[in-house]
């Protein structure tokens, strides 16, 4: 590293570095760097060449001091701070690097790239609103860039603005032609409660593209939504066949036949969920529910019973268990279900009936019909 300090000028040794940066032979090109830095200290043009080399050995505190010796020469050049942010990104401190991206935009706010950089650090980490300030300021000066178009969707979707996402997904469909971001339209549509237009939308993708299994389980999603029970049945089947993850297709299959008052059909695609997922509470509870339509209760009493042990807080469950207990005339243990059910949910048993909730209207009722020794009454 010494040998050539009084054989060549520190310029002569950059230059050195630049040709071996070139080459691809980084660590080369930073012993020449610190060589030059050996003979001078305080030379202006190779801070920034060592940051970059140290950058890209992911050497990022190195990087950091080289970049902040940088701009003590140079403390206007904005890609400075730009790079620095980089390193502080690379190194998951996001609010510095937020920082030194908004110091790169107090300079040049012209740069539509670190704009976008700083706009994702703020995305990556929940501050949204500050996110799309940065992304509509880089679209001042790129009105270009679908995937710009793409981000400021992304980020209305989390600000709960579905129409402005879908008004920023259909500006990136018409610069890219991207099919897929039909996907994302559809999407927002989705959110906003616009199921028959989502619809359309993941329709679009599947002229094109087929074995698209995600599609069609969100098609049944949207025709649940609606109602028409019957379809978000084809459309879950047809996501059966194309799909590796089946687990919650089945749920979903099952919810629809219940819907439709399909109940043993609804037992039988739970059943497939509970094999694939022996340890998720809600199913059993879900198939148990099934099993009481049909007038199982036994069968129904096991599966809450199992939801239970699965999860002690199921208030659900515990209250599912009381009707069937009730219906069967095990009324002491139904008491105990429904009170339960009752303490869990946050409600005193003596609530008056003028409770808002309907659901907790019709606990409480069953409950002190079952305490009077009244028969259970499903309605």
């Amino acid at each position: 590293m010494f040998g050539n300090l009084f054989k060549k000028s520190p310029d002569k040794l950059i230059e050195s570095g630049d040709k071996e940066i070139r080459r691809g032979n980084l660590e080369s090109a930073l012993n020449h760097y610190l060589d030059a830095i050996d003979i001078e200290k305080n030379h202006q043009g190779v801070y920034e060449r060592l940051g970059d080399t140290y950058f890209h050995l992911d050497r990022f505190d190195e990087a950091i001091k080289s970049y902040t010796k940088a701009i003590r020469f140079h403390p206007n050049d904005y890609e400075l701070y730009n790079k620095r942010g980089d390193c502080y990104r690379a190194k998951n401190e996001t609010l510095n690097a937020i920082s030194d991206y908004g110091k790169a935009i107090s300079i040049h706010p012209e740069n539509p790239r670190i704009a976008v950089k700083k706009g994702n650090t703020e995305f990556s980490i929940g501050y949204f609103e500050d996110a799309l300030q940065d992304y509509l300021l880089a679209l001042e000066y790129d009105k270009n860039d679908a995937r710009l178009f793409e981000d400021i969707g992304d980020t209305y979707m989390e600000l709960e603005e579905f129409y402005k996402a879908v008004d920023s997904y259909r500006e990136a469909y018409s610069i890219s032609h991207n099919i897929y971001t039909h996907d994302k339209i559809g999407d927002a549509l989705r959110k906003a409660g616009d199921f028959e237009d989502a619809i359309e939308e993941y329709n679009t993708i599947l002229r094109m593209e087929r074995s698209q299994s995600y599609l069609f389980d969100k098609i049944g999603d949207c025709y649940i939504h609606i109602g028409n029970y019957e379809k978000a049945v084809e459309y879950y089947e047809h996501a059966l066949k194309e799909s590796d993850s089946t687990q919650f297709i089945y749920d979903k299959l099952g919810d629809a036949h219940y819907k439709l008052k399909q109940y043993q059909r609804s037992v039988e695609e739970y059943s497939k969920t509970i094999k694939m997922a022996p340890d998720v509470f809600y199913f059993y509870s879900k198939r148990g529910r099934a099993y009481q339509r049909l007038g199982q209760l036994k069968a129904a009493i096991t599966d809450y019973t199992k939801a239970i042990g699965l999860n002690p807080n199921d208030s659900y469950a515990y209250n599912k268990r009381a009707e069937a207990l009730h219906a069967l005339g095990n009324f002491d243990q139904a008491v105990i279900d429904y009170n339960k059910a009752l303490e869990l949910l946050g409600i005193k048993h003596d609530k008056h009936l003028e409770s808002t909730d309907k659901k907790d209207i019709k606990i409480i009722k069953d409950m002190r019909d079952c305490t009077e020794g009244v028969p259970f009454a499903d309605n």
